[in-house]
């Protein structure tokens, strides 16, 4: 069959059709941009782009030739003049060995988890909310000042760092996304003030619960509100039918990653978040 798009030549390399492809691509929601790896007119591999909010540009290889990756990420560095970034699971060593051929260095490791509901309860039984804060489900605070809570936070985590959420995509999320639960999506908000402290969203996913994210804004961290918010949380998200829900921490966060050792949370394995840079 004569080629005639980009879809018809490397649909099969992503296991679809062209069609099923082009409108995978549409529903992305952003310009997408692919460079293909081609071996005697036929795919072999491939890369696409995802810009997050937080400006970071991250790459989503395909293909069996892992050894095109280091020619198709020269491509894209040359093309943008930016930073690219790409996560990788770091049993999948072939991969791994592949991206650092290609110049990616790791930037951030973290750890999968899946833990306990009864076992983290149990650790935080003692977590009450402070005198002069209150916790409100999401869908009951409003959700323009929740979106910017969201972005301060962000901003303040490593790794997300520079976030500028989009306001359609946060809002998206919290009324047509099938994992929104706000039961399980709580904001901390101080009385005396009506500022917005911090929140927590476990999501509930059809694989189990994830816990997503707890942030706190920095002064009220040294309250005991963080561990009230993860406990309501964990608490309403116990009820959805799992014994265990699924979490990530970094290794360099030396107090969660032990709390999730001496609970004895079962290890799924690290990831890598990896970076390759311009040329200076």
């Amino acid at each position: 069959m004569r080629f005639t798009d980009q879809y018809g030549l490397v649909a099969t390399v992503y296991g679809t059709t062209p069609g099923e492809l082009r409108a995978r691509d549409e529903r992305q929601g952003q310009p997408l941009q692919r460079w293909i790896a081609v071996s005697e007119g036929s795919a072999v591999a491939a890369v696409g782009t995802w810009q997050r909010p937080d400006d970071r540009i991250f790459l989503h290889f395909v293909g069996e030739d892992r050894s095109a990756y280091s020619d198709l990420t020269d491509a894209v560095v040359d093309t943008l003049g930016r930073s690219v970034y790409v996560f990788a699971e770091a049993r999948d060593g072939e991969l791994v060995d592949a991206l650092q051929t290609a110049g990616f260095d790791v930037e951030l490791v973290e750890e999968r988890f899946r833990v306990r509901f009864d076992d983290a309860l149990e650790w935080l039984r003692g977590a009450w909310v402070p005198s002069g804060l209150s916790i409100h489900t999401a869908d009951a605070v409003d959700e323009d000042r929740l979106f910017t809570l969201d972005n301060t936070l962000r901003q303040l985590t490593l790794g997300t760092d520079g976030w500028q959420g989009d306001r359609a995509w946060f809002h998206d999320e919290l009324a047509e996304s099938p994992p929104f639960d706000p039961s399980a999506y709580l904001v901390a908000v101080d009385n005396r003030t009506g500022d917005y402290a911090g929140l927590v969203r476990i999501w509930r996913n059809p694989t189990g619960p994830r816990f997503g994210f707890i942030g706190v804004v920095p002064q009220y961290r040294t309250t005991t509100i963080a561990g009230a918010l993860l406990r309501r949380a964990l608490l309403a998200a116990s009820e959805w039918g799992y014994e265990t829900f699924t979490t990530e921490t970094s290794p360099s966060n030396p107090t969660i990653h032990k709390r999730m050792r001496r609970l004895g949370a079962e290890s799924l394995g690290q990831f890598y978040q990896m970076v390759r840079n311009p040329p200076s």
